[in-house]
């Protein structure tokens, strides 16, 4: 599984991860519980739709100018991008559904929202059908950015209800879009159908692949799957299991796509790459699993040491809940971004 030309993909994948690890435990040490999973989580997600949009889609290849630089020019000259997308869609979110106040539950759930809906648009459908109106990724990306914050907006007003929180001091009346389900059940859902989405990935989509080679085709039987799955593993772990909803969603759901991250992306994508499908997408999803399993349990134990207190766990407040969920997905995922695609794991890889 290693490659002498680059020095081994899985030694530098692990020690990366290992590195990002430390880096995201000090850097949280520094942040308050509730500064940590406002604000910080607030601007550390809204990287992630860009990030998305340049990795999954563009691969850091488009536009030509700055795909051809070297790094570290590259990296950075990617971060100015996507700092311009976050002031655009951050002004959104903080303006819109949080109504221009601190970060509070409504800002934050409706920014991930908008992060699960740029998941879709790029995993699913490929920036379909913005690949008809423009044959430059850049330009599809673009437009899949600003439809994903549409979206996810729509989503968050018709999905979310938050009236279970009346009373308490983060419950705001007038940002309260009083959707169908309630908040917590509507996030878990959705954060569920981009964890069964990034397992699609590692089959290679596999088996829709082989009932569509394009799209809208390969979008709808995509989808189609997903949701199937994604409800079925809903439904066994919250109402056949009883799994509480907010410790389902970090221990199940935001776990298994942090592990999918470290198994495909610090790995760079190498993993028994010489194995034929399904039977790669089964390994790597073995891999997976004990990452996400093995991943939440570390930031579990490190929580009480990084945070200077033992958070307490379970309704009403979720404190650990929240800030494990912040640490390996508010923060920690963009890093990963960051080291393994917009700079290449540089300077430890040159080529």
């Amino acid at each position: 599984m290693t490659d002498k030309k680059d020095g081994g993909f899985l030694a530098l994948g692990i020690g990366a991860t290992v590195l990002i690890v430390l880096f995201v435990l000090g850097y949280s040490s520094l942040h308050g519980f509730e500064a940590y999973i406002g604000w910080v989580a607030f601007v550390w997600m809204t990287a992630v739709p860009a990030q998305i949009i340049f990795g999954l889609h563009m691969h850091f290849m488009a536009p030509a100018r700055l795909a051809g630089l070297r790094q570290p020019l590259k990296g950075l000259a990617y971060l100015g991008l996507t700092a311009v997308l976050m002031l655009a869609g951050g002004a959104f979110l903080y303006l819109v559904p949080g109504g221009a106040s601190a970060p509070g539950p409504f800002l934050i759930m409706a920014t991930i929202i908008s992060i699960v809906a740029t998941f879709w648009l790029v995993g699913a459908w490929g920036c379909w059908p913005f690949t008809l109106v423009s044959a430059d990724p850049f330009k599809q990306g673009l437009m899949a950015v600003v439809a994903a914050y549409g979206l996810g907006f729509a989503g968050f007003r018709l999905a979310f209800d938050f009236s279970f929180m009346a009373g308490a001091p983060v419950y705001v009346a007038a940002l309260d879009p009083h959707g169908a389900f309630g908040a917590w059940t509507a996030l878990a859902f959705a954060v569920t159908t981009v964890a069964v989405m990034m397992c699609q990935s590692l089959f290679g989509f596999w088996p829709a692949t082989r009932l569509a080679a394009k799209q809208p085709g390969l979008g709808l039987v995509v989808t189609l799957l997903n949701l199937v799955l994604s409800a079925g593993l809903f439904w066994l772990m919250t109402a056949y299991l009883g799994m509480d909803m907010v410790d389902y969603l970090v221990r199940v759901p935001v776990s298994i796509i942090f592990g999918v991250f470290i198994a495909a992306n610090m790995m760079q994508f190498r993993l028994f790459e010489t194995v034929d499908q399904p039977k790669r997408g089964l390994m790597l999803l073995v891999v997976t699993l004990v990452l996400a399993w093995g991943m939440q349990l570390l930031y579990r134990f490190a929580m009480p040491y990084v945070t200077g207190t033992d958070l307490p766990s379970g309704a009403p407040g979720y404190a650990a809940e929240l800030w494990i969920a912040t640490a390996l997905l508010g923060v920690t995922f963009p890093v990963i971004n960051l080291v393994s695609g917009y700079f290449g794991f540089w300077p430890a890889r040159r080529g």
